[in-house]
């Protein structure tokens, strides 16, 4: 760790010089350059505001500190507390600086020990993923195919030995996230969302949008996969009332522990409800429960990132151990998934492209050239957080959305609207269900999509977010977990494609959104153009 102090005044000499040496060293550090002139411009802003509170002979603390490949900027003024930041506006929220903080688009503000502290977190510019965890794929094939040629005692010494237990130990690192990652998520996502009462009209409505148009495009999606999958069917073709009852029963724990103990997904998703319901009740009594709860998420979201930095070497892992344990012929019949999701997030595309070009009146040739820009980032990096900035540019001068709608909207629609990560999971439950002779029930359905939406909500809007999902999908649909080595080599696909449709679908949903709010400039959304 480096960290960097230096104590100046607040002169207008001294800030212009902040703000360069910002820039200078957030360029040095490799973040993107949208990323760069809005803290530069932010640093001198914050800093003039203190001036104008505070005086120009006021002494601030300036801190850099890198650790982990992670940069932090800070800058302390001792005094009565003051919140720079503090419009009062609507699209000021809380919650919304909080999912802005966490995409390192915004900064964060604290009064502690009698200063005012302002933190500064930006990201470094994404790389895409696709080239690493390709040539993984393919290394992970002509390893396994010269391995293949060794005598079969050397293979197994390596498959038991050495591949084997390096799988299973991230493996047993990804189970370990999971529970966390999504009682987190979950009970964060209710505190936000009841938080958003404030936001009057505009918080209520995208929610319930947000959270209806997720069920009802997964759904017909499931049923238009169904036929391609040679299902083994149990029970009788009806709901039965009875194991319909159980399976609700068993989503109540005994207690608030034994879900965590057992790794039970839907127990602790219930749990994260209640807790979350309760601090929402509770509103300003409950700040610190849910500061703890908000910090905890974003730290397991920090150790998933962490995480998914290894995925291309596990993609060569999972393969490898394919090849060497003679189970690679899983790969070929899976190629139902890919057809599965490809023939859900055609019907997303679809279904959202129709709406807006009839409802809007809307060449479908103009919107898709004004969409392409963000679908594109997002398919080459698996990556919303990678896409913001060019999303948020193209809602605004392309779609014509209103600025209110674009503020707030597409920040929390990356984190919890994620219809193709939906079907992603659908598709993939289908299809290991068939592979590993899993047996299917009317009920087994109900709990598939259950678990399904509610997983797209909690998983992390970053490559390899999905992965921590995965034992848990298989736990709830009782698939074997040894189906997650052939999900996570198929992930190299999956999760790009579901993530472009994800965004794809957000800004459709916004463009609907605000002309139901009357927000929309029709003109601007119908006028040929793209982002530049």
């Amino acid at each position: 760790m480096r960290t960097m102090i230096e104590k100046l005044k607040l002169s207008n000499e001294n800030i212009a010089q902040t703000a360069a040496s910002a820039e200078q060293i957030l360029g040095e550090w490799g973040a993107d350059s949208r990323n760069i002139l809005q803290i530069r411009l932010a640093v001198e802003e914050t800093l003039l505001k203190y001036q104008e509170v505070f005086g120009a002979e006021a002494v601030f603390v300036r801190k850099d500190t890198r650790h982990f490949k992670r940069l932090r900027l800070e800058l302390c003024v001792a005094g009565e507390r003051y919140d720079p930041f503090d419009a009062e506006e609507e699209q000021s929220s809380e919650v919304l600086r909080g999912l802005l903080a966490n995409m390192g688009v915004v900064p964060t503000w604290q009064y502690k020990n009698g200063e005012n502290r302002v933190v500064f977190t930006p990201r470094k510019k994404k790389r895409s993923q696709m080239a690493s965890l390709v040539l993984a794929a393919a290394l992970a094939l002509l390893c396994g195919g010269l391995c293949r040629l060794m005598p079969e005692g050397v293979r197994t010494f390596l498959a038991d030995e050495l591949t084997g237990p390096l799988f299973n130990r991230f493996m047993g690192l990804l189970s370990a996230i999971a529970g966390p990652m999504v009682f987190l998520s979950v009970a964060w996502g209710i505190y936000s969302i009841g938080d958003l009462a404030a936001m009057g009209r505009i918080g209520k409505r995208m929610i319930g949008r947000f959270m209806l148009m997720t069920v009802l495009l997964t759904l017909p999606a499931c049923a238009a996969a169904l036929p391609l999958f040679d299902l083994r069917s149990g029970g009788s073709g009806l709901f039965d009332f009875s194991e319909l009852f159980q399976m609700i029963l068993d989503i109540i724990p005994e207690n608030f522990f034994t879900p965590f103990a057992e790794g039970n997904p839907l127990q602790i998703i219930f749990v994260a409800v209640l807790i979350g319901m309760a601090m929402l009740i509770r509103g300003n009594k409950a700040t610190v429960a849910a500061s703890f709860v908000e910090q905890s998420n974003y730290i397991v979201q920090l150790i998933m990132e962490a995480v998914s930095a290894f995925v291309p070497l596990f993609v060569f892992g999972s393969i490898f151990n394919m090849i060497l344990a003679n189970d690679f012929w899983i790969l070929g019949s899976a190629y139902k998934l890919i057809l599965a999701m490809l023939l859900g997030d055609g019907i997303l595309l679809a279904a959202y492209l129709m709406l807006v070009c009839v409802k809007r009146k809307v060449h479908p040739a103009v919107l898709t050239r004004k969409m392409m820009p963000t679908f594109l980032i997002a398919l080459t990096t698996a990556s919303s957080s990678a896409a913001f900035g060019i999303n948020m540019e193209c809602c605004e001068k392309d779609l014509g959305i209103d600025r209110r709608i674009v503020n707030f909207g597409v920040p929390l629609g990356q984190v919890i609207f994620m219809p193709g990560v939906s079907v992603m999971f659908l598709a993939v439950g289908l299809c290991m269900a068939e592979i590993y002779g899993v047996t299917v029930s009317p009920v087994w359905m109900a709990t598939a999509c259950l678990i399904a939406i509610v997983l797209a909500v909690a998983a992390p809007p970053i490559p390899g977010g999905a992965l921590t999902c995965y034992t848990i999908l298989f736990v709830q649909l009782n698939i074997p977990l040894e189906a997650i080595a052939v999900t996570i080599a198929l992930n190299v696909i999956l999760e790009f494609a579901a993530t472009a449709v994800n965004l794809f679908c957000l800004q459709a949903e916004l463009v609907e959104l605000a002309a139901g709010l009357d927000l929309l400039d029709v003109e601007r959304l119908r006028a040929p153009g793209r982002c530049k």
